[in-house]
């Protein structure tokens, strides 16, 4: 298995570091783990565009890990990629073409078919990876629920490969418990360490993960501790990186 991290940043832009997006080759498969702006500039620079990606999974609708994904479809379109290209959602997926629709993007115009999908249906088209909610969205209860917002406030993490062999991206989380299930003989962890406390991130360094890469900025509580301690499974992710697993 190869990835590249294409963006590490916060949710905030900076100069330095690009929005949410992960490639991901596994068994001669090519994933999209969200689509923060930039990925398809990204994409060009790593020679991934064109008909190299198999599917795109995106693990919730915050700006910063589903901003570039009207681009990259129209960048696709541009290259007259002929292949089928799979899209999972985190919710309200029959809503997503009508956003399509409102930029000028219509699907029956497309040189490649574009298949839409809730994240639920991910293992009937692609074995060997998996998705798991996560708890990153529910704080927002207090405000979808009494002004009756439409929202099921799903969010994903996403686990690809086998024991021993694996890699989990959480995708923007509240705790490291909630993807705890997910953590079971695992390879790599790709973890947002800028949201859980700094206690939630810390249990991870005695969990058996040999690379545990922090991603998504530093929470400053994790700053602080970073600064005069380590943790021998502890990484800062680094963009535009091949990171392997050797299967």
């Amino acid at each position: 298995m190869k990835f590249i991290l294409f963006g590490t940043g916060p949710g905030l832009p900076v100069l330095d570091k690009g929005l949410s997006s992960i490639h991901v080759e596994h068994e001669g498969r090519h994933f999209l783990l969200d689509t923060g702006e930039g990925c398809s500039h990204q994409l060009l620079r790593h020679g991934l565009s064109g008909d190299v990606l198999d599917a795109v999974l995106v693990s919730h609708y915050h700006p910063d890990h589903i901003s570039g994904i009207f681009m990259l479809i129209q960048m696709l379109y541009l290259q007259r990629r002929a292949k089928d290209l799979h899209v999972f959602l985190p919710e309200r997926e029959n809503e997503f073409e009508g956003l399509l629709q409102f930029q000028y993007t219509f699907p029956h115009r497309l040189s490649f078919r574009l298949l839409v999908h809730p994240m639920e249906e991910l293992n009937r088209y692609f074995t060997g990876i998996d998705a798991m909610q996560t708890d990153h969205l529910q704080n927002y209860r207090n405000v979808v629920e009494p002004l009756g917002f439409p929202n099921p406030m799903r969010s994903w993490a996403f686990r690809i490969g086998g024991p021993g062999k694996a890699l989990v991206y959480s995708a923007d989380i509240q705790t490291t418990d909630c993807i705890r299930p997910f953590l079971e003989d695992i390879h790599s962890l790709i973890v947002d360490a800028m949201h859980p406390p700094v206690e939630q991130i810390l249990k991870l360094a005695d969990v058996p993960i040999p690379r545990v890469l922090l991603t998504h900025g530093l929470s400053p509580e994790l700053e602080d501790w970073l600064a005069v301690n380590t943790a021998p499974n502890f990484e800062l992710a680094q963009e535009d990186f091949e990171y392997r697993i050797d299967e």
